[in-house]
């Protein structure tokens, strides 16, 4: 890997790990409405992208389960978790996204796993596990669980919409990502609408730079930038190089929550950090491991979560 791949992807995990303490701030502290905030991400995202747009017939019911998960579904679940759990725990529980790919992959597709991807994908849930039952004491609230809760079915979501996405041909990433955004946008207003009110308190004196700041990080930075450079990287190393990459994503998380956040550190945060971390690495050291692992640019190779 050159010096400039390895800059570009630790650009990528920078951005994507740090997205948890802009969305954990912007919901969380500021209370910006999470439905609205995700919504106006994808109709952002969608508007940039429409020049990628194309119709793939054929294709298409696999290509909008995919924007349902990837679009729609993980926001609507992910976004108002961030009001209610820690930046740190948002971003160890989200690696789930890999364990459930692999147990959907056999469910669905009749792929095979062996002894160590399932106890790689056991050590990742009691990680999780770990952390949400332990709590973050008064920091957070009493709907901390909850939170971590939705960010496994966010994750759920996720894992889904790349099934799908494994279905699809010829389909370049960009092409994706932009009927993704359109889906979610499609999804995610309604939805504002119904569950939410006052979404104009977005655009309040006091909250809309710090509306439009995290929007900004969350289109420009996470899903065109990050999601771009992700994808540059696929065309260009070997899949088990890149797959890592929600490793260190997790870690500068984490990371992020304690330092920039001054989320309260503990003794089970770490063990269920490292217990995770452990389990998700087995599960993609097997995954590269099986016989038809991919260096792609295609679509089809979508190895970490979207934040």
């Amino acid at each position: 890997m050159s010096v400039r791949e390895t800059f570009v992807l630790l650009m990528v995990c920078t951005i994507w790990g740090l997205h948890f303490s802009v969305m954990r701030t912007a919901i969380g502290e500021y209370g910006l409405p999470p439905i609205f905030y995700a919504a106006m991400r994808m109709t952002l995202v969608a508007l940039i992208m429409l020049p990628f747009l194309r119709w793939h017939p054929g294709q298409m019911r696999y290509v909008l389960i995919g924007g349902l998960g990837f679009g729609a579904l993980n926001y609507a679940f992910m976004f108002p978790a961030m009001g209610m759990t820690t930046a740190s725990a948002a971003a160890v529980a989200v690696e789930l996204y890999m364990p459930f790919s692999v147990l959907l992959g056999v469910l669905l597709l009749g792929e095979r796993i062996r002894g160590w991807s399932i106890f790689g994908i056991i050590l990742a849930f009691v990680g999780v596990a770990i952390i949400g039952f332990a709590g973050p004491g008064e920091a957070v609230g009493p709907l901390f669980l909850l939170g971590v809760g939705l960010i496994v079915c966010g994750a759920f979501s996720e894992a889904c919409a790349a099934i799908a996405v494994k279905r699809t041909k010829g389909i370049g990433p960009f092409q994706l990502v932009a009927w993704f955004a359109v889906v979610g946008t499609i999804v995610l207003w309604p939805l504002t609408l119904i569950t939410e009110t006052d979404q104009t308190v977005a655009f309040a004196p006091e909250l809309r730079w710090t509306f439009a700041a995290a929007l900004a990080y969350s289109v420009l930075l996470v899903s065109i930038v990050a999601h771009g450079s992700y994808y540059w990287l696929l065309s260009r190393l070997p899949i088990q190089v890149v797959a890592p990459v929600g490793l260190l994503n997790t870690i500068i998380g984490v990371l992020g929550g304690l330092i920039i956040l001054r989320e309260p550190p503990s003794a089970a945060l770490f063990i269920g950090v490292g217990v995770t971390l452990a389990g998700v690495g087995i599960v993609i050291w097997r995954s590269n491991k099986r016989p038809g692992a991919r260096q792609g640019s295609e679509g089809t190779d979508i190895v970490t979560s979207t934040p």
